[in-house]
């Protein structure tokens, strides 16, 4: 058995990282395991080790895997013959051995008798590392950049850090890379808001840092929030030819939480999505159907406050209407409607635009598919309306109303009858509806 005060010589550090442990060698051997540190359960990329003695002198090794106290938990080579510069391969799989520091132990014996010891460390973590998520400093910002830091006191180390952007129902738009500081355990950037070279556009964003430990095993942080908010270029759309054999239905007011909940329920059991654009006295109104149309996945846009003729208002009113509905929906859900904005009865005028760009709203959702619904036509003429003029891209109005409501199940299925999927703004736009144009 190896000498105790030589392993913990050899192991001394808090915690026992490999970057804490110090390997012993000698001039007549020495020993290697790569990697130093691994996951037994975990896919190939680092679920064994492999370890490589090399002698210097004719004699015999024999190669074990101690713990840090010196007690054998595994024999890979007992009295192996050696030749000088040719090695001796090993494979540890650590199968069946308890997370922690050890140490492969090569003990080599020359003809002369004269004993040689050599150290590699290696540590066995079947543990996601805890990772340290700060909030991100600012929290509310125009353009950035932004501080973002992430850490562990994993005891494999770190391997990689990233932080994932997503948005307000946690759809993925992409990733920031963290270099891993010179200390080790974590690393921070300063980011610039960009993905893929492309500026965040105004909105609420999770994020959440992800960690890499050295076996290979990927812990995440408790999700961050990130306000970004600045002045855009507001741009109409009408429907989205290009988005291919898909349909965004949408549902204005939300005037009352049982007839919003209703069409929830609906779309959460066809396992689709919506776009709810509601006026932000509803919101306040209907606080529990607001948060529900999130948790599900739904997007969010803004319809103003109180749903007034924005061309009968003055900039300022105007600005103070779309500016109240952004308010409400931080306090209510701590998200945003931005980057989706609908004008009551779809009237809009040049400050309009004006407004709901200063609010940071890029995409001023207009439609080409009213069935006109607030009539309350029978569900199946409904029905009818709104299938008979779908089309690839096409997106249709509709508002939270029980007549509505009722028609939903029935409609979601005639539109995939005729090879149309319902989708959200979210789902139709895809990570672009949340980046500056190229040239933006």
């Amino acid at each position: 058995m190896f000498a105790t005060s030589l392993i913990l010589a050899a192991l001394i550090g808090s915690p026992f990282t490999p970057r804490a442990v110090v390997p012993v060698s000698s001039a007549a051997v020495a020993a290697v395991a790569t990697p130093a540190a691994f996951n037994p359960a975990a896919t190939a990329r680092a679920h064994e080790t492999s370890i490589s003695v090399v002698p210097a002198v004719v004699g015999s090794a024999t190669t074990t895997v101690e713990t840090e106290l010196g007690a054998i938990v595994a024999t890979l080579g007992q009295d192996v013959p050696t030749t000088p510069g040719t090695p001796l391969a090993y494979v540890w799989t650590g199968v069946g051995v308890a997370d922690g520091a050890y140490a492969v132990h090569v003990r080599l014996t020359d003809a002369a008798g004269a004993i040689s010891d050599a150290i590699a460390p290696v540590i066995i973590d079947t543990e996601a590392p805890t990772v340290a998520f700060p909030p991100v400093l600012p929290s509310a910002t125009q353009r950035g950049p932004v501080s973002l830091r992430a850490s562990t006191a994993d005891p494999s180390g770190v391997g990689a850090i990233a932080v994932e952007v997503l948005n307000q129902i946690d759809d993925p738009l992409g990733t920031v890379p963290i270099a891993v500081g010179t200390e080790g355990s974590g690393g921070t950037v300063a980011w610039n808001l960009k993905l893929r070279r492309r500026l965040l556009l105004p909105g609420v964003y999770h994020l959440r840092a992800s960690i890499t430990d050295g076996a290979g095993n990927v812990g995440r942080s408790d999700v961050r929030l990130l306000r970004v908010s600045r002045t855009v270029k507001a741009r109409i759309i009408y429907s989205l030819p290009d988005a291919g054999n898909v349909i965004g239905l949408s549902f204005d007011d939300c005037t009352k939480s049982r007839d919003m909940l209703a069409i929830v329920n609906a779309f959460k059991a066809a396992k689709a999505h919506t776009t709810f654009f509601c006026n932000g006295v509803n919101v306040r109104s209907n606080p529990d159907a607001a948060r529900a149309a999130l948790a599900a996945g739904n997007t969010i846009g803004s319809h103003t406050w109180a749903h007034p003729q924005l061309p009968s208002l003055s900039y300022a009113e105007q600005a103070s209407q779309i500016q109240g509905d952004v308010d409400v929906w931080w306090q209510v859900a701590k998200a945003a409607p931005t980057p989706f904005f609908r004008p009551p009865y779809g009237l809009h005028n040049a400050a309009t635009l004006r407004a709901a760009g200063a609010a940071g709203f890029q995409w001023v959702v207009l439609w080409d598919v009213d069935p006109s619904d607030y009539l309350d036509p029978a569900p199946a003429v409904l029905v009818q309306k709104v299938v008979s003029h779908a089309h690839p891209g096409a997106i249709v109005v509709m508002h939270v109303n029980a007549n509505t409501a009722s028609a939903v199940p029935q409609l979601i299925r005639a539109l995939r009858a005729k090879g149309l999927e319902p989708k959200s703004m979210d789902e139709l736009f895809g990570a672009s509806s949340y980046l500056a144009p190229p040239a933006g």
